[in-house]
């Protein structure tokens, strides 16, 4: 038979009343610690200064209480959502907040990466939305152009920022329609009896520029054989006479320079524009 293993001994080491005492001590300051930094994470649940900011601070929240307790990446976040916390301009992207003191490389990359995460879910949400169906019922009460958007609504996330301005405009994650869909886009037109979809993005400011003109990127589609044609333009409405300029007018396929420009002026109708003498 084997000879049988010895079993350890193990020994038991008194410690005297000021070992115990320091013992208490440090398990008491890393407690303490430990719970400052609890109260300094909820914090970050707070609104920030600049409003714009305060969703920023719910994703630095998240990261931090996902690391380990007093780790250095904790700190890092924790360092980095309170700083956009205090920050009295709107954040726009990773390297503005770069210059606050800190936010480092890391929490700036974070930060990027949420900003683009959060205009993706605005853009499906739109374009999801212009292609609701239609609404209308035998009293006619809502106009052709009204569409249903209960199916984009339903694809939100739990943590989306949705809501309404002064004017009644809808705003999903501080994205509005119009900054991925020109007014009235996507629309159908017609060219020589071939059915086409209009749709794309209009550069456009008439609340800091009184006499503001259009810059119009966009597409042609062909509804029957989806082929897609380029489409762009710059318009703008000069004098009390009423002159109306289009400048820049390109496109791709084989249209003619005036169906290009009535389509352009199918979107024009769209937007209000001022007299510039």
């Amino acid at each position: 038979m084997p000879p049988k293993k010895k079993a350890k001994k193990t020994q038991t080491v008194s410690l005297d009343k000021r070992a115990q005492a320091k013992l208490l001590r440090d398990k008491a300051s890393a407690f303490e610690a430990e719970a400052t930094v609890e109260e300094r994470i909820h914090e970050l649940l707070e609104p920030a200064k600049v409003s714009a900011n305060t969703w920023l601070l719910k994703v630095f929240h998240k990261k931090a209480s996902a690391e380990v307790m007093l780790s250095h990446k904790k700190k890092a976040y924790l360092d980095a959502g309170f700083a956009i916390k205090e920050w009295t301009h709107k954040i726009r992207s990773g390297e503005d907040a770069m210059e606050l003191k800190g936010v480092g490389k890391s929490s700036a990359s974070l930060i990027d990466k949420a900003l683009e995460e959060r205009e993706k879910v605005a853009k499906e949400f739109f374009n999801t939305a212009v292609n609701g169906r239609e609404l209308g019922d035998n009293n006619n009460d809502f106009r052709h152009d009204v569409v249903d958007i209960k199916e984009a609504l339903a694809s939100l996330p739990e943590d989306v920022e949705i809501g309404l301005d002064e004017s009644g405009t809808l705003y999903v994650n501080g994205c509005r329609r119009e900054y991925f869909h020109a007014k009235g886009c996507p629309f159908k037109t017609e060219v020589d009896g071939v059915k086409y979809i209009v749709d794309g993005t209009g550069d456009y400011d008439a609340f800091s520029d009184a006499c503001a003109g259009l810059e119009f990127s966009g597409t042609l589609t062909n509804v029957k054989n989806k082929k897609v044609f380029n489409f762009s333009f710059s318009y703008k409405h000069n004098g009390g006479n009423g002159a109306e300029e289009y400048e820049e007018l390109e496109w791709k396929g084989d249209f003619e320079e005036d169906n290009i420009e009535g389509i352009a002026m199918e979107v024009v109708g769209n937007y209000e524009f001022a007299f510039c003498e």
